[in-house]
């Protein structure tokens, strides 16, 4: 750990990181930018020199590995052994066995390629007893992070691993049907998510971890832009799943009236169920899909508010969905996106640059999208009847602000 690092732990009164059974879960990112930069930066110093280290043979067999540990990982949340095994006590392979259904040889397996990675731990000198550690038991403390681990590790996985052959087989194509989902899972993701309910829940937790993130949350958005200026203004945020967003513009924003549209009727539900009493009859909820124009109920629109929407969809697919917009809004009406922006490469810290990249390629497996760059974007914008006026990053925040009026 650097120096720096080190100094903002005990000036905090943090438990430093640890494997031990009881060391501290919490996420050991910093709030403090500068801190926060540093601690990646030991990040990538440890995996460079481990690559140094390696030389390339090894580092390349080692990159193959990758698929087997994460059979471990899939299987502590595939069978919730992390709620199995007591906080504060202990369990044994034929218990976690038996309570899975699988054969013990074949928990013992699983089980110690997952402590091969600090997921869990025997117990020292009792072989076959298993013990918790930090990575399995922030499994049982906090359940949108091991919604976010079951995706990955089940339909996220799949999709994968049938990426490449998508982009064989539909090489250039734009179609949400195209995909390395749509390979391993039989449709569009969205689709299949409409005819799956746990996959959908697995998947709106995940976005709402995701918001959890340093760099991702609500409060870039809600400090980057001058909502206040706006006056009684209706903003309709598009594909807004649980309402997160609208509900902290309206904390902010008491003039602001909100509409929450969603697709999925089930979390739009559970959105308006869950809506918070100090924003009550400024935010509404809807079941809409954006693929289509806006009801007419919905009309002279201030600001569509697309927030880590467009990335999911092709140029043509996302040109589509705002012009579908056009129907609801006057002159003047604004399209506010936030958003990734793509920079060129070699231009941020490698760290930031891998997750970035690995974001993109996501985009590609599931939706067949990526990532743009700036005058992608406004090439967008463009071809959908909109004038780009540019973007801002926040401070502190890994996506840009996008902005575009409609002149009528």
């Amino acid at each position: 750990m650097s120096p720096k690092v080190n100094k903002y732990y005990l000036d905090k009164g943090l438990a430093l990181p640890s494997f031990d059974q009881n060391g501290p879960t919490g996420s050991p990112r910093a709030e403090d930018f500068e801190i926060e930069m540093a601690r990646q930066a030991v990040i990538l110093d440890a995996n460079e020199l481990r690559t140094l280290m390696q030389g390339p043979s090894e580092y390349l067999t080692g990159l193959c590995a990758y698929p087997t540990e994460l059979i471990g990982l899939q299987a502590v949340v595939r069978f919730r052994l992390a709620h199995a095994v007591p906080l504060d006590g202990e369990a044994t392979f034929a218990q976690l066995a038996a309570k899975s259904g699988i054969a013990e040889n074949h928990m013992r397996q699983l089980l110690r390629v997952a402590m091969a990675q600090h997921i869990f731990s025997e117990a020292p000198g009792r072989p076959g007893v298993v013990i918790h550690t930090p990575a399995s038991r922030v499994l049982v403390e906090d359940d949108l992070l091991y919604q976010w681990v079951a995706w990955y590790t089940g339909e996220g996985w799949a999709a994968s691993y049938r990426a490449v052959d998508a982009m064989s087989k539909w090489p250039g194509s734009g179609e949400p049907d195209q995909t390395g989902f749509a390979l391993a899972h039989g449709k569009a993701m969205y689709e299949y998510l409409s005819e799956h309910p746990d996959s959908l829940k697995r998947f709106a937790d995940m976005m709402l971890y995701i918001t959890r993130e340093p760099g991702l949350g609500p409060e870039h958005l809600v400090g980057g832009y001058p909502w206040a200026e706006l006056g009684e203004a209706t903003v309709v945020d598009l594909g807004g799943s649980h309402g997160v967003m609208a509900c902290s513009l309206a904390r902010k924003n008491p003039s602001l009236k909100l509409i929450v549209q969603d697709l999925d009727e089930p979390v739009i539900r559970e959105a308006e169920a869950r809506s918070p009493p100090n924003v009550a009859g400024r935010v509404q909820y809807m079941v809409h899909d954006f693929l289509k124009e806006q009801p007419p109920t919905v009309t002279g629109v201030d600001v569509f508010l697309l927030r880590s929407i467009l990335h999911n969809w092709s140029d043509k697919c996302a040109v589509r969905i705002l012009r579908n917009l056009i129907p609801a809004m006057k002159p003047g009406s604004k399209i506010i996106i936030n958003d990734l922006v793509t920079p060129p490469p070699g231009v941020i810290p490698p760290f930031l640059e891998r997750t970035l990249r690995n974001a993109s390629l996501l985009m590609n497996v599931n939706f067949n999208s990526s990532d743009r760059e700036l005058p992608e974007w406004a090439k967008l914008f463009e071809e959908a009847g909109f004038e780009f006026e540019g973007a801002d990053q926040p401070p502190g925040s890994m996506m840009h602000i996008l902005k575009a009026t409609w002149r009528g």
